[in-house]
């Protein structure tokens, strides 16, 4: 349980964020130094009527959980970049609607063509969970926001989601069908990969074409290519 201490820093950071800019709730935690995102959650659910509570969402943008049409009007009303164009309908674009923390007016402009986002659908989370979260959590992601159904994974300004919400029609997902094939990953040294082969077994995850490994992607290409237990491949890139 939230102290009253920490609940007033959360809704004194919240009051801070000017109209039209959204914070995740990892992001609050993180600016405190203290707790974590289900703690703001917490904050906020119990104490956050009287403040501007759409402005602090999950870290891929998308409202509240139950105050998703309130969330939207108010978003609308401030000007808050939205992304379209979701099976679920709108939320907040976070590469421009990220608060930096300064004047609206000097927030950075996102980099056209630099990655925002990816948003991977699996059939089970809590597979996915142990699965992507061992692994993307040894790449240096952290967990920024979980809302039961589906986890955000963030590295900078880019966050890796995994989604096993209502919308996701049933089957195994298939990398040789037409579609995205692989994720390719930073994986840091030789060394490093090495040791994360070494490991992925633990942790659902299996080495693709062994016979080829480490130049199966080609010679003088060091790298390693997984598979998840729902299938998903992994490429990390040594080096």
């Amino acid at each position: 349980m939230p102290s009253e201490e920490y609940a007033e820093r959360v809704l004194d950071l919240v009051r801070l964020i000017p109209p039209g800019r959204v914070l995740a709730y990892g992001d609050v935690a993180r600016r405190l130094g203290e707790g974590g995102a289900r703690m703001v959650g917490t904050v906020l659910r119990r104490y956050g009527s009287g403040a501007p509570w759409w402005r602090v969402i999950r870290a891929d943008g998308r409202p509240p959980p139950g105050l998703e049409r309130e969330a939207v009007e108010h978003w609308r009303a401030e000007g808050t970049p939205l992304a379209r164009g979701l099976v679920d309908g709108s939320r907040a674009d976070m590469a421009r609607a990220r608060w930096s923390g300064e004047a609206t007016g000097g927030d950075a402009e996102a980099v056209p063509g630099t990655l925002h986002h990816v948003e991977v659908w699996v059939e089970d989370i809590a597979t996915a969970g142990r699965e992507w979260g061992w692994l993307l959590g040894r790449l240096g992601y952290r967990l920024g926001d979980d809302w039961g159904h589906g986890q955000a994974w963030e590295l900078g300004s880019l966050y890796v989601v995994l989604e096993a919400g209502p919308d996701v029609l049933p089957g195994r997902h298939e990398r040789r069908r037409a579609g995205v094939n692989h994720l390719a990953f930073h994986g840091g040294s030789r060394q490093a990969v090495t040791q994360l082969v070494e490991e992925c077994a633990e942790h659902g995850w299996t080495l693709m074409f062994p016979e080829q490994h480490p130049y199966a992607g080609g010679p003088g290409r060091w790298a390693a290519y997984l598979e998840s237990g729902e299938g998903f491949e992994v490429e990390l890139v040594a080096g």
